[in-house]
């Protein structure tokens, strides 16, 4: 009977936590790649995987550290809602967001839910950030230009490879790409320094771990988990995310808002 008192105890704490505590308490990981430590560099917030379901106290709070963190840009990596519903709220979490510079791109749930890619736009053109679809967008930020490569979704759309040998002239060069499998099997012939950093989303860390190591990973994912790993085109950072997708918890996969001083 104390056994199963025992387990029973265990469980339910454990539900408490991957349900309730874990996917609200956000990680900011920080990555300086200045390469002149002195200057202030171009911050980037990358956002990935919100999987947006409610305008609530999470969002509210993920608007408010990325404002607190004062970006020069932040790019929502894909995967920002799943549902066709689900554009009002994004509009208010964008609001939310304010006005620093902001693009996206797409992932596999905005084409696995039949989400309105027309009006999805539109929502993110209202708030004046574009949307990427195997484009780029060029900034200037205290002299410097930083070029973002948007690629279309590996998983679920048709991303375009001649951008990896995008003609970018001069400054800092971010790709982004949700689905970090893409990077698994690059051409051997690419020009290298094209990419300062490339960006990934996608496996939300594993969403559920033991010990560290993910117990699933969505098709797409590669042999990619989280945090760096070398490719043939660059520096590839994965993110953890910010939501869930298909079960509303994680554990030992903290939602992650991820900020690159370059």
């Amino acid at each position: 009977m104390g056994l199963r008192i025992a387990l029973a105890v265990l469980i339910t704490l454990f539900s408490v936590y991957a349900v309730w505590i874990e996917p609200n308490w956000l990680d900011v990981s920080t990555h300086d790649m200045r390469s002149d430590l002195a200057g202030k560099g171009i911050r980037v917030v990358q956002l990935s995987d919100l999987h947006i379901q409610d305008f609530s106290h999470r969002e509210v709070e993920v608007a408010n550290r990325v404002k607190s963190l004062k970006p020069d840009l932040v790019i929502l990596s894909g995967d920002v809602i799943d549902r066709l519903d689900r554009l009002p709220t994004l509009h208010s979490f964008l609001a939310a967001l304010g006005d620093t510079p902001t693009v996206a791109v797409l992932g596999n749930w905005e084409y696995w839910a039949d989400v309105d890619l027309h009006a999805l736009r539109d929502e993110y053109r209202h708030h004046g950030i574009r949307l990427l679809v195997n484009e780029v967008a060029s900034y200037r930020v205290r002299l410097r230009t930083l070029h973002i490569v948007g690629m279309d979704d590996f998983t679920a759309g048709q991303p375009d490879g001649g951008l990896l040998n995008a003609p970018l002239k001069g400054g800092t060069a971010v790709l982004v790409q949700h689905s970090p499998g893409y990077f698994e099997k690059l051409p051997t012939n690419l020009r290298s320094g094209i990419f300062n950093l490339c960006l990934s989303g996608h496996t939300h860390g594993g969403q559920i771990t033991l010990f560290g190591l993910p117990i699933w990973r969505p098709p797409g994912s590669g042999p990619f988990a989280s945090g760096w790993y070398e490719t043939t085109a660059c520096k590839l950072y994965v993110s953890k995310g910010l939501g869930t997708s298909l079960l509303p918890v994680r554990f030992g996969a903290r939602p992650e808002i991820a900020v690159f001083d370059l």
